[in-house]
């Protein structure tokens, strides 16, 4: 039983002598087959959760909504999840652009992983505090942060990139919130084995948002500038909060509707001195402050001499710090906010949580700066290079809805995994062996992000699956966060090790081939490509037109930091390809969760 469970229990026994809890109970410490990691990887043999009714065979499960009122709530709630979607890819076609206007080159990857920092943070969180507030009332908030930040990126305020970076952190607070609770949400209302089709449906709404941010941002930057593409999201997010408000009313019995509703709804009342035993605010806070840490060492790795000895000393001394802190206080505090113990006992959860990571850092890693290589070496505009990116759209699509197929007609997933995540791998292959090419592919590179989106696609929803079936209902949402958490802080590592290793490779090859000729220095001499060299890193639309040396120069050393950037996508999918190996097969339910 959790610690939530166990404070409403004690509340009703004085109220009305009666008790609460979620049905099936907590995990079983007796779980040999799962805490073994050094089982047969290949193993054909479907795994029992022990406190849970492995109820595949039931047709349909008793449930308190009609099928409209189910699938209202479910549009709303993929409405936030559209929104989400559509402004991180808003960033991504308009990155060059913005760091160019905001003469920020250099510290693009700030732009992009501020927002990223703020979803890995503070994403693992929501499913506690949904749990305990209640999914509908931290939506509603999630929706407000996101409108809040993206009023601040199209406002004056963000007058420089740090400011911007600032307004991209609040509205990565709501926007990790709207996708996260999303999902735990639609959990609430879906029986497991048909979760898959509305993961999938999910996963292409994301896409669709993905899709339409990259026209919209390239339309936008080119007709009224770049603000606007945040400035139309604030209205929108508002709507999204409102219809969440209306709408989404869970059932009674859900445990989506907080340990508060349902403690006044037996009781009459809520101790609310009774929060911080349910919320871990130490936990919370050390793991922002490590996240933090961690970025700023990570970031500032593009320029180590910026940073003397003692600061790094400082920093990496304040990182293994908040960690340690961070670590132990999960490991011994009764309600965590991320439960380690869960994550390193299960090896379903633990092999899950691996695959999300390293295959979100590759999948972040290529859509952040395949638009970069695109530009910098083919010089198209924002335009060319959103429309490059539709053929995401359609993979996420194919993977998503067959994947979700496969596994309502099956109830199985671990061979299909394996195969989908094959194709990721395959697709970015691919990708990194254009990177070796000088002039466009015409048509072919309007396909090339099919292959990754439809193998991320399904490695999304397979692992989601995995997750939530290899656990007791009451770990349900804490599992769905623990994805998010690896997902969010995937995607921050991918995009800031990628912008590591690409201004590393920018700057040791423009070193090279432009302050290594003979005949750009009999030309121009040493301190006027020095400065070159520096706008070029600060800004890659500089223009270099005006010598064809030079520019055929640029356009190589743009590729040489783009190979290292997708070079390393493709080592993070095959180590994602092997984690996915460990996961188990467990039987996908068909009831929905409920409390007694």
């Amino acid at each position: 039983m959790s610690e939530t469970d166990a404070l409403l229990t004690q509340q009703t026994s004085r109220s009305n002598g009666s008790n609460s809890s979620l049905r099936g109970g907590g995990i079983s410490n007796s779980q040999p087959q799962e805490d073994c990691l050094m089982a047969p990887l290949l193993s054909g043999e479907i795994s029992s959760v022990p406190g849970r009714k492995d109820d595949s065979t039931t047709s349909n499960a008793p449930h308190a909504l009609s099928a409209l009122k189910t699938n209202l709530m479910v549009g709303v709630l993929f409405l936030g999840t559209f929104l989400a979607a559509m402004d991180m890819t808003v960033v991504t076609t308009l990155l060059p652009t913005i760091a160019s206007d905001l003469e920020a080159s250099s510290q693009m990857s700030w732009i992009a992983t501020s927002y990223l920092l703020s979803c890995s943070s503070f994403q693992p969180m929501y499913g506690k505090l949904s749990d305990v507030f209640g999914r509908r009332e931290m939506l509603v908030a999630s929706n407000i942060f996101f409108a809040a930040g993206c009023f601040l990126c199209g406002s004056s305020f963000s007058s420089n990139v740090w400011y911007l970076s600032v307004a991209r952190f609040i509205a990565g607070i709501g926007g990790g919130g709207m996708t996260t609770l999303s999902t735990i949400a639609i959990s609430d209302l879906i029986p497991l084995r048909q979760r898959g089709m509305y993961q999938g449906m999910g996963n292409i709404c994301f896409s669709l948002g993905s899709a339409s941010g990259s026209l919209l941002g390239a339309l936008l930057q080119k007709s009224i500038g770049w603000r606007w593409a945040f400035l139309v999201q604030a209205p929108i997010a508002a709507l999204s909060a409102i219809l969440v408000l209306v709408t989404l009313k869970l059932p009674d019995k859900s445990p989506g509707r907080g340990s508060v509703w349902i403690a006044i709804k037996k009781n009459g009342h809520f101790d609310w001195y009774q929060i911080p035993k349910l919320i871990d605010l130490v936990g919370c806070i050390s793991l922002v402050s490590a996240m933090l840490v961690l970025m700023v060492a990570i970031t500032s790795l593009n320029d180590p001499g910026s940073l003397g000895f003692y600061k790094w000393t400082a920093l990496l001394l304040a990182l293994a710090l908040t960690s340690g802190y961070f670590v132990h206080t999960e490991l011994n505090v009764e309600n965590p906010v991320i439960p380690l113990k869960l994550v390193i006992g299960n090896r379903t959860v633990l092999s899950s949580s691996f695959t999300n990571w390293f295959c979100t850092m590759a999948m972040f890693a290529a859509i952040y700066f395949m638009p970069v290589f695109w530009q910098g070496v083919y010089r198209l505009s924002p335009l060319d290079v959103g429309l490059r990116s539709v053929s995401n759209f359609l993979g996420i699509s194919v993977g998503s809805m067959g994947s979700g197929l496969y596994m309502k007609s099956t109830g199985k997933y671990r061979t299909f995994s394996f195969v989908m995540y094959s194709l990721f791998v395959l697709g970015i292959l691919t990708l990194f062996l254009t990177t070796f090419h000088r002039n466009s592919l015409g048509y072919i590179e309007y396909l090339l992000m099919f292959l990754p989106g439809a193998g991320y696609a399904a490695m999304l929803t397979v692992t989601l699956l995995a997750l939530i079936a290899s656990v007791d209902y009451s770990h349900q949402a804490q599992v769905t966060s623990i994805q998010y958490a690896f997902r969010a802080t995937g995607s921050t590592f991918g995009v800031a090790l990628a912008g590591l290793v690409y201004q590393t490779g920018l700057k040791y090859k423009l070193e090279r081939s432009v302050l290594g000729s003979s005949e750009l220095l009999s030309k121009y001499g040493t301190r006027r490509l020095e400065k070159w060299c520096q706008e070029i890193i600060k800004d890659n639309l500089f223009d270099t037109s005006f010598d064809e040396t030079l520019q055929y120069k640029t356009a190589g050393s743009f590729m040489f930091g783009s190979q290292g950037a997708i070079g390393l996508a493709l080592v993070m999918a095959i180590l994602g390809l092997c984690s996915s190996m460990f996961t188990r097969e467990h039987f996908l339910h068909t009831s929905v969760p409920s409390r007694n």
